[in-house]
């Protein structure tokens, strides 16, 4: 009877541990899903504020310059963001997203996306910039109120964002009043 019990036993253990691993990879499933649900969000908002920035002239080469969209640091807001844009274009202009690192592929950006894990670059990164006309979109806290343009956050589940209106100014962009009014302002 013991040797029945040690079977029964193990054979419960084994059922338990698998049972855990699977409640284990549904919540890292459920983690990784969010998270790609959360990147797809920030890259339609990064699509959508284009309509709501103006850019000088002087923030392109030509009349056929693309509109450069970068991402700074991984990110899956990259993919997506590629997805987003695929097929669109900015007053004519096609859109490019690409992944950037150097001084000189931030300063040809007009949106400059620094992902959460760049965010301790910020200073380096808004004195590359200094006043080029690059909107400046980040997701760590801070980002706003350091220098960056708009900032990401989670309210409530939900994506929002910060909009710091002094910052896109030095950089002579304009942002539209309907944008302004639906993120929370900033200052530095």
């Amino acid at each position: 009877m013991a040797v029945v019990d040690g079977q029964s036993g193990a054979k419960s253990r084994a059922r338990n541990c698998a049972i855990a691993l699977f409640a284990v990879a549904n919540v890292l499933a459920m983690a990784l899903a969010q998270n790609y649900k959360e990147a797809e969000v920030k890259a339609a908002f990064l699509y959508h504020f284009t309509g709501y920035v103006e850019w000088p002239d002087s923030a392109f080469e030509s009349n056929s310059s693309p509109f450069v969209i970068g991402v700074l640091g991984k990110s899956e807001v990259h993919s997506s963001l590629q997805s987003v844009v695929r097929g669109k274009d900015w007053h004519g202009r096609a859109f490019v997203v690409k992944r950037v690192d150097t001084a000189k592929e931030m300063r040809e950006c007009h949106v400059l996306f620094v992902a959460g894990a760049e965010a301790k670059r910020l200073p380096q990164i808004l004195e590359i910039l200094d006043d080029a006309p690059v909107l400046t979109v980040g997701e760590s806290e801070g980002f706003a109120q350091k220098g960056g343009m708009i900032n990401f956050f989670i309210e409530q589940n939900r994506v929002r964002f910060e909009i710091n209106p002094d910052a896109a100014k030095r950089a002579h962009l304009t942002i539209s009043s309907k944008l302004l009014n639906l993120a929370r302002v900033v200052r530095q």
